[in-house]
């Protein structure tokens, strides 16, 4: 009797590793995966990144052209958001900055202020610049 239960011990394993595999093949096929990345904005989405913040002009390494000021705004718009900050601020700026083919940026002044959409607002000004780097 031995060897029968045995066998009937094996038969349930083969069958439920068959209905395990046939469960996480069947779940794993219908997966769908959505983001909040755009692949038409993707190359936008990281822009900032060739964005070089300098101190002043002489940090420059190469010619440059002046192409424009740009502005930035961070905004707290609840009372349990994040604050308003010159790191979200000077980021939005860079993005302008990208959107005047700029590669450089000096900040000249962030500064708090009131608006009535946000609790708080931040803003940060800036130059834009296209630096020729001579590498």
């Amino acid at each position: 009797m031995k060897p029968l239960k045995t066998m009937t011990n094996s038969l349930y394993k083969r069958l439920l590793l068959i209905i395990s595999i046939g469960l996480v093949s069947a779940c794993s096929s219908n997966m769908d995966v959505e983001t909040n990345l755009d692949a038409e904005n993707f190359e936008s989405y990281f822009a900032t990144g060739s964005v070089v913040v300098y101190q002043d002009e002489s940090e420059f390494s190469g010619p440059s052209n002046f192409v424009g000021i740009v502005e930035g705004e961070s905004c707290k718009a609840k009372e349990n958001s994040v604050p308003a900050n010159a790191a979200d601020a000077r980021t939005e700026a860079r993005k302008r900055a990208v959107e005047l083919n700029a590669n450089a940026v000096i900040f000249t002044s962030c500064t708090l202020i009131e608006d009535q959409q946000c609790l708080e607002m931040m803003v940060c000004y800036g130059k834009a610049y296209q630096v020729v780097n001579k590498d």
